[in-house]
């Protein structure tokens, strides 16, 4: 029995994420749907560049942040040099659906 709820539940669940039930997408406002949807582009196109820095030889991604809002991928954190540097935001503007890049990183110094 308990199984079942947790189907129905979950397929219930599926349903509204993907508008099923009628009357509930059209109630739901635009705006919030479309900000949805650009959170989940958004957070799908920091997935896509975090994944493409980390599969560059040479280049020490794990201390780059990468953040996105409506396209624009904004990286910082520290590098070790400008070569680096650049060579992440080469990456970056070269990742499928990125339409701008704003370049925060720094250059590690020695205290650092």
């Amino acid at each position: 029995m308990n199984k079942h709820k947790l189907l129905l539940a979950g397929m219930m669940s599926l349903s509204l994420l993907a508008g099923g039930l009628p009357g509930l997408a059209q109630a739901q406002d635009n705006s919030t749907t479309s900000q949805t949807g650009q959170y989940l582009s958004d957070a799908a196109l920091t997935t896509k560049v975090k994944t493409a820095l980390l599969a560059e030889k040479g280049l020490k991604s794990t201390d780059i942040g990468v953040e996105t809002q409506n396209g624009t991928v904004q990286l910082s954190g520290f590098v070790m040099s400008s070569a680096q540097m650049d060579q992440a935001v080469d990456v970056t503007r070269h990742v499928k659906g990125v339409k701008d890049v704003k370049n925060d990183m720094r250059l590690k110094t020695a205290a650092q």
